[in-house]
């Protein structure tokens, strides 16, 4: 029997495949768990669970998160044809585990290929899907995902004006999308602020033992460069560029290991090869991690002297600490920006060109650009709150 101290809860099944996306989400799986008047249910699959990319469930299970279900998706070979099946086998088990759980909203992050399966399994099995971060503009296959999303939620939370705008434009109902900054800004201003010799001194404890640790009292380049699916056959050539600029540039570097996005395994391959060819004085400089805790992660954006590569992360965070970022190539073509990027074109000539203007302008002013840090609270209470729209959707032009 159900009384008011135990009220009837909204059934809210959030989905997650990587680092990136489980930062979309995070603060409002918080939020989520925080409210009486929803359950959270949380299903884990991708690259989450793969060692090369640091098997990132176990951050999920460290941070109190209880995971319902965790999915095995990925078809190895890191490129578009095994992208394709690890999208229908990503189907295959997610409408199992959503018929099992049964819930009353799925939230579908972002954009990436993996996303295309927690968008369509729900919409296809009559769920009302949560679409978050739409109405954006970049380069890449994501920009199809993203948008082809939209088309198949039923409740959409943007990060700016701009993408509700546009989202509005594509022919969804003014009521059902919500401009509530982004989630992952909110880990951003929760993460306590450290300066660079505590920051790399936490980094130095994730490195495995007996390999070479940073130097606390050094600066440092961020290198965060992953494959750009719709340049699938040159993933190999551009990590060469990139990498021939890096080996001009003196001092510390960190990288972190490319996402398993179509060329994912020639960009890898470069990547090894480039740090087995280093002097054994250059590898003390040099540091290849698969993952950063994020309460690590925001403070190594936050004290860089430079982010290098064409992570979302340079655009969509570093704004908020002024960093100096050399965006590179196509993959972040279009996307709102703060005046701290310099774009440059995927040649070593221009990529080293680009790092050397950063380095001797130094920070920027900070700029606000996707949201003030309560995009979880805002996105639990329209979640237990709204009344949910008509699960047949209808273009409104």
């Amino acid at each position: 029997m159900k009384t008011s101290e135990t009220p009837n809860k909204r059934k809210i099944c959030a989905l997650t495949a990587n680092r990136a996306d489980f930062s979309r989400i995070e603060t409002i799986l918080e939020a989520i768990k925080n409210r009486r008047d929803l359950e959270l249910q949380l299903v884990v699959l991708g690259s989450h669970l793969l060692e090369k990319t640091g098997r990132t469930i176990e951050e999920i299970k460290r941070k109190g998160f209880e995971i319902n279900h965790s999915i095995y998706m990925g078809v190895s070979g890191g490129n578009p044809t095994t992208m394709a099946k690890s999208v229908g086998l990503a189907i295959i088990e997610l409408s199992t585990i959503l018929e099992s759980l049964s819930p009353d909203i799925v939230i579908a992050p972002v954009d990436r290929f993996e996303s295309l399966a927690m968008g369509a399994t729900p919409a296809l099995m009559n769920i009302h899907v949560a679409h978050i971060q739409g109405g954006e503009v970049t380069g890449t296959i994501d920009e199809s995902i993203r948008h082809a999303l939209t088309k198949m939620a039923h409740l959409h939370f943007v990060a700016t004006e701009q993408s509700r705008q546009r989202v509005i434009k594509m022919g969804e109902p003014e009521e059902s999308v919500f401009n509530v900054g982004c989630p992952g800004t909110d880990l951003l201003m929760k993460v306590l602020p450290e300066n660079r010799e505590s920051t790399l001194i936490k980094l130095n404890e994730q490195i495995i033992k007996g390999e070479e640790k940073l130097n606390p009292g050094m600066p440092y380049l961020f290198v965060v460069q992953h494959p750009v699916t719709t340049e699938f056959s040159s993933a190999s050539d551009q990590m060469k560029e990139i990498l021939a600029a890096l080996s001009r540039v003196n001092g510390q570097i960190i990288i972190l290991w490319p996402n398993i996005d179509a060329g994912s395994d020639e960009a890898s391959k470069m990547l090894r090869k480039f740090y087995s060819s280093l002097s054994d004085e250059r590898k003390k400089q040099i540091v290849i991690l698969k993952h950063i805790p994020t309460e690590i992660f925001v403070n190594v954006l936050r004290n860089a002297s430079c982010q290098v590569g064409n992570s979302s992360s340079g655009i969509r965070e570093t704004c908020y600490f002024g960093t100096p970022v050399v965006n590179i190539g196509s993959r972040q073509s279009g996307r709102e920006r703060g005046s701290n990027v310099l774009d440059v074109a995927c040649k070593s000539s221009e990529i080293i060109e680009g790092i050397k203007k950063q380095l001797a302008r130094g920070k920027y002013p900070v700029e606000y650009i996707y949201g003030n840090g309560r995009a979880g609270e805002k996105i639990a209470e329209i979640l237990a709150t709204i009344d949910l729209p008509n699960i047949q959707k209808r273009i409104t032009y």
